[in-house]
Order: structure tokens, then C-alpha cells, then sequence
């Protein structure tokens, strides 16, 4: 790909940023005499449409990848990456963490003075409620919740109408 000029890439800096997607405006911003034709023009060239669509991709992050990041924080479960042998015992293995792509699950980490590290990871239920919310599972009615309590109330009361329909049938006949 060609190089851009200094101005070119100011131009793709405020289309992407300030200037939202105008070229007109990005023109302008980027000190282009004649923003209005030169917008339309810079958006056809090749090397200036590539950087633009290079930008966009390494900038955007797709909505099943957020999906799947807001999982993996509603179900980790960080004793997977603690250390239980008896000279590291209680130590979180970051090598681990880093092999399996999962550092985005911590939010902090700091050293204390006596070397001992605090990692502290995101929150849980913010994220399940989250994916909650992206489901659709808290729209419409809650489903209605039976109790073991309401099953035997139920059960009884059915017994005891069929024992009076048997009683009412035998002193009948």
C-alpha cells in the first residue's frame, strides 16, 4: 500500500473521529482548499479507502465478540488459575490466564510492597445481568414458580375431592 500523505492521514483521522463520516468535514479539518470536491476524491483513491477500511477493522470489535467477552466474565471461575502446590500455594497463574486469552477478565492488579500481588477481577453480575438484558430474559412475565408446598396443596385438595365424589357415590347407591 502507497503511503499516505501527512494531510491524507489527517483526513482519515477526522473522518473516523470528528468528523463522523463526512468527508466534507474531514476535508475541512485537514486543511484541504476545496473541502467539498476534494472529500468525495480522497474517499475514491485506493491507498486512502484502504487505511480508512484498516482503521475501521482493527478499531471495531464485533457484537458476538463482545458477547463473548461479557461470557467469559459471567463465568469464570478464577480458582481455575490459582496455584494449590504447596510452594505456590494461593498464587493466580497469569501465564495461564494469557494462554487462554482471558486477561480482559482483570480489571486491577497491583504489587504490594512485601511482593505479594492483589488482582482483582470484573465484576459477575453486571455481566450476567447484561447478557440477561441482550436475551431478552427479563421482557414479559416471569415465569410462575411452583413450590414443593403448592404441588402437596394441590395433590391433597384433588384427594379430597375424589374421596367426597367416592363417599357421595357409595351412600347413593
Amino acid at each position: 500500500m502507497r503511503q499516505l500523505s501527512y494531510r491524507q492521514r489527517l483526513f482519515v483521522e477526522f473522518y473516523l473521529g470528528e468528523s463522523k463520516g463526512c468527508a466534507i468535514d474531514a476535508a475541512r479539518r485537514a486543511g484541504y482548499s476545496s473541502p467539498h470536491p476534494e472529500g468525495a476524491r480522497l474517499l475514491k483513491k485506493a491507498a486512502v479507502r484502504a487505511a480508512v477500511e484498516a482503521r475501521l477493522t482493527t478499531a471495531a470489535m464485533a457484537a458476538s465478540e463482545v458477547l463473548a467477552r461479557i461470557a467469559d466474565v459471567a463465568s469464570i471461575n478464577m480458582m481455575d488459575f490459582i496455584d494449590f502446590s504447596s510452594e505456590n500455594a494461593g498464587k493466580v497463574d497469569l501465564k495461564l490466564v494469557k494462554r487462554r486469552g482471558l486477561g480482559h477478565l482483570i480489571k486491577r492488579m497491583r504489587i504490594k510492597k512485601d511482593g505479594t500481588s492483589e488482582i482483582e477481577v470484573e465484576a459477575r453480575l453486571p455481566a450476567l445481568v447484561k447478557l440477561g438484558e441482550y436475551y431478552k430474559l427479563w421482557k414479559g412475565e416471569a415465569e410462575q414458580q411452583i413450590t414443593m408446598v403448592d404441588v402437596a396443596k394441590e395433590l391433597e385438595a384433588r384427594y379430597e375431592k375424589l374421596r367426597k365424589e367416592e363417599e357421595g357415590g357409595s351412600t347413593a347407591g
